[in-house]
């Protein structure tokens, strides 16, 4: 089975992706700074405002995955409105998945 490689992070409210970085904590403050620059405001899960309905996200629902380079690079491109996934604890791009299922398909038609 192929062995994927975390080259990075990714911070996300699935599917949208708001901040990578090379640590989670750039990450993490990479996806503050877009969506404070989206005005969209970030709020604890005990917050059941509806001042600013639909311009809040909660925090909780912001998670910072390890990611391959692949997908680093696909959200440096397009942005974070793209495609992907998570696998063995990495976030990685759908090709890449799709990837790794053939490998494992092979593998499993090759040991038989």
């Amino acid at each position: 089975m192929a062995i994927i490689t975390a080259a990075g992070y990714i911070t996300a409210s699935d599917p949208l992706i708001y901040g990578y970085g090379t640590t989670a904590d750039a990450s993490l403050a990479d996806a503050l700074a877009c969506l404070a620059n989206a005005q969209i405001e970030i709020v604890e899960d005990d917050a059941d405002t509806t001042d600013h309905q639909g311009h809040t996200l909660r925090r909780s629902d912001l998670h910072t995955h390890p990611a391959t380079a692949a997908l680093l690079a696909l959200v440096e491109d397009r942005g974070g409105d793209c495609s992907w996934h998570v696998a063995g604890g990495v976030a990685r791009t759908w090709d890449e998945r799709a990837n790794a299922e053939a490998l494992v398909t092979a593998a499993v038609a090759v040991a038989h």
